[in-house]
C-alpha cells in the first residue's frame, strides 16, 4: 500500500462512483482524475516514470483506457497534471506558512526564527507523511523531461522568493544573496532526496535540529562577493582519448548533452565515437554501464583537478577556494561531461545520483576538515554544503551553460566556509583569486607569493 494525497493505492479502485442517474459528468470526471493522480504517484514512486505504463495506471485506478483517453492525451499529460495538482497543495502550504509568519509579528528576530522554523519543520513533516509524493516530485520527475521540471522549478523559485522576503524581516539576515537562499533550499531538498532514494525518510525528523542550526547560522557576506576573471571560452568536447573506453565515454557525454539521457542510444554513441559495436560491448554492458563509468571518470578527473591546488595552498580555507576555482574551470572546459554529471544525471535515475555521491566522497572529505576547526558545527554540515553546491551547479548549467560554472567559485567558497569560520573570514577568503595567496589582516592587500 502506498499513501497518496488522493487515498491509499489499494483504495483507489474502491473510490469509483456508483453508476446511476444523478451523477454529473464533471463529478464523474473529477473522481476519475483524482484516482489517476493517486495511481500516478503510487506507480511512479515505485517503478519510475519510464517503467510505468498506461495499463498499470488504468489497472490501479480502476479507470478504463477509453475513459483515460477522454481525460488525457497520454501518460505524459497525466503526469504533468498530477504534478500541477501536487504543486497546488504545496502552494497552500507556502501560503499558510506566510500567514503564520505574519501572525507572529515577524519584526523581531526571535519571532522570525520561530515562524521560519515552523515552516521548515512542516516541509520535512510533509515528506515523511507523503514519501511517495515527495519521491515523485524530488527524485523521479526529472525523467519526464524539462516540461515536467518547469512547474516544479517555478514553484521552487516562488518558495525561495517567499523565503527571501521572510529573511528581510530579520535584522541579521536582511540582504542575504538570492543564490545563497537557493543553495540552502537546495541543500534541504538534497537531504530529503537522498533519504527518499535510500528509503530512509523516517530519519529526517531526527535531523531537523541539525539542519536548522546549520541553515540559520548563515549571515549575508559583509562585502559583495567579487566576480571571477574571464571564464574559459566555450569549447567543443574533444573525443580524443587514450583508449577505446575513454573515447566511448566522451562520445556518450556528447550524445547525452545534445539529446538528453532518455533519448541517447548506444547506436548513436558508437557512431559518434567512430567505433564498432563490438568494441563498445567489449568495454561496457550497455547504456547503464557506460553511464556509471562516465560518472566514475568525471569524479576522478574532478578530484584530480582539485587536489593539487588544494595541497599547494597556504591553509585549508585558501585550499578550498583554489580547489573550487580549479574544479569549475575544469568542468567548463569539458561542457558535455559537465552537463552529464551535473544536470542530466538526475534524469538517469536514483542509482546514477547515488553513484555520483559515492564517487565524490574524496571532495566531501576536504569540506569535512572544517569540523576539525569548528567542532560545534552540526555534523551534517558537509552533506548540506555539498547539496547546496550541487543545486547551484544544476541551475548554472540550466540557465547559463557549463561556461557559467567558474563564476560560482566565490559563492561556493563562502557557502562552504561561513559555518566554520564566520561570515567575515569566509568572505575574505572567497574574494581571493584562487591562486596561492597569503591572507592578510582585514583591510590590507593580499600578496601574490
Amino acid at each position: 500500500m502506498v499513501v497518496t494525497p488522493w487515498g491509499d493505492s489499494e483504495s483507489l479502485r474502491g473510490r469509483r462512483l456508483r453508476p446511476g442517474p444523478g451523477k454529473a459528468r464533471a463529478e464523474v470526471e473529477q473522481n476519475q482524475r483524482e484516482r489517476l493522480y493517486g495511481a500516478t504517484i503510487a506507480l511512479v514512486a515505485e517503478k519510475g516514470y519510464h517503467a510505468t505504463t498506461l495499463a498499470d495506471l488504468c489497472s490501479l485506478s480502476g479507470v478504463s483506457s477509453r475513459s483515460f483517453y477522454d481525460l488525457f492525451a497520454s501518460k505524459h499529460e497525466l503526469f504533468l497534471e498530477t504534478l500541477k495538482a501536487v504543486i497546488e497543495l504545496a502552494i497552500g502550504y507556502a501560503v499558510s506558512t506566510e500567514a503564520a509568519i505574519a501572525d507572529s509579528g515577524g519584526g523581531e528576530d526571535g519571532d522570525w526564527e520561530a515562524a521560519a522554523r515552523r515552516g521548515f519543520d512542516t516541509f520535512i513533516e510533509m515528506v515523511v507523511a507523503q514519501p511517495a509524493t515527495a519521491r515523485v516530485m524530488l527524485v523521479e520527475a526529472y525523467a519526464a523531461g524539462p516540461e515536467a521540471m518547469a512547474p516544479i522549478e517555478a514553484a521552487t523559485a516562488g518558495f525561495e522568493w517567499l523565503t527571501q522576503q521572510t529573511a528581510e524581516r530579520s535584522r541579521e539576515r536582511a540582504g542575504m544573496p538570492a543564490d545563497l537562499i537557493a543553495a540552502h533550499t537546495g541543500a534541504s531538498r538534497e537531504i530529503a532526496s537522498a533519504r527518499l532514494r535510500q528509503g530512509r525518510e523516517r530519519e529526517l525528523p531526527h535531523l531537523l535540529d541539525e539542519m536548522w542550526d546549520f541553515i540559520s547560522s548563515y549571515r549575508p557576506p559583509p562585502e559583495p562577493l567579487r566576480s571571477v576573471g574571464r571564464a574559459p571560452p566555450p569549447a567543443t568536447e574533444s573525443l580524443e582519448a587514450h583508449d577505446h573506453a575513454e573515447r566511448a565515454i566522451r562520445a556518450f557525454a556528447v550524445v547525452v548533452a545534445e539529446k538528453g539521457y532518455a533519448a541517447a542510444t548506444v547506436d548513436e554513441v558508437v557512431a559518434r565515437g567512430a567505433m564498432s559495436a563490438t568494441t563498445f560491448y567489449d568495454n561496457f554492458a550497455g547504456k547503464d554501464d557506460i553511464l556509471m563509468a562516465a560518472i566514475d571518470s568525471a569524479a576522478a578527473q574532478t578530484i584530480a583537478a582539485a587536489l593539487p591546488p588544494f595541497e599547494r595552498a597556504a591553509d585549508w580555507p585558501q585550499g578550498l577556494r583554489a580547489a573550487y576555482g580549479a574544479v569549475f574551470n575544469f568542468l567548463a572546459s569539458r561542457p558535455a561531461l559537465a552537463r552529464l554529471v551535473l544536470s542530466e544525471i538526475y534524469a538517469a535515475g536514483p542509482a546514477a545520483v547515488e553513484r555520483r555521491v559515492e564517487a565524490m566522497r574524496p571532495f566531501r572529505a576536504l569540506i569535512k576538515r572544517g569540523l576539525e576547526r569548528a567542532p560545534q558545527t552540526p555534523r551534517i554540515a558537509p552533506e548540506l554544503i555539498a547539496g547546496g553546491i550541487a543545486t547551484l551547479c544544476y541551475r548554472a548549467i540550466r540557465d547559463g551553460g557549463p561556461e557559467s560554472l567558474p563564476a560560482l567559485a566565490p559563492l561556493a567558497t563562502y557557502g562552504t566556509l561561513a559555518p566554520f569560520l564566520g561570515a567575515e573570514e569566509a568572505c575574505r577568503v572567497a574574494n581571493l583569486t584562487g591562486r596561492r595567496e597569503r591572507l592578510l589582516p582585514h583591510g590590507a592587500s593580499s600578496l601574490i607569493l
